[in-house]
């Protein structure tokens, strides 16, 4: 299965989310915030996704975003959010460095956030369709 970075300063919300991703199979890594989380990653962790909030201490999750595109190590590796926020200017810079689907802490589903981690998991494929 897949390798998920879990980056939240929200220790609850990281011990919940987690028991249901390694409850799927799924294995987790955990960071408190994001400059754990770029630490992480600079000593060579390389998940398959992350799940990431943007409102935290010392780095939050829009500096995680903005380093990892500027990154090449990184570039491509999927980003869901999970926070707290539903709109604002957090949310806007996040949308400009691009991830893959944007979680309402009070309101998201186990089973949509799960079906995302899989889909944006996968490695990307190229179709080829033969014309005769």
């Amino acid at each position: 299965m897949a390798s998920i970075l879990l980056v939240d300063d929200d220790e609850v919300s990281r011990h919940v989310v987690r028991k249901m991703i390694e409850r799927d199979g799924h294995q987790v890594e955990e960071a408190g915030d994001g400059e754990a989380a770029l630490a992480a990653m600079d000593a060579g962790l390389l998940p398959d996704c992350i799940v990431l909030d943007l409102m935290m201490p010392r780095v939050g999750g829009v500096d995680v975003l903005r380093r990892m595109r500027s990154d090449a190590r990184w570039q491509q590796i999927p980003v869901l959010l999970m926070t707290s926020l539903d709109d604002g200017p957090e949310v806007d810079q996040a949308r400009t460095m691009g991830f893959r689907r944007h979680f309402i802490k009070a309101y998201w589903h186990a089973g949509d956030l799960l079906q995302t981690i899989v889909s944006a998991s996968k490695p990307a494929t190229t179709e080829v369709v033969a014309h005769n």
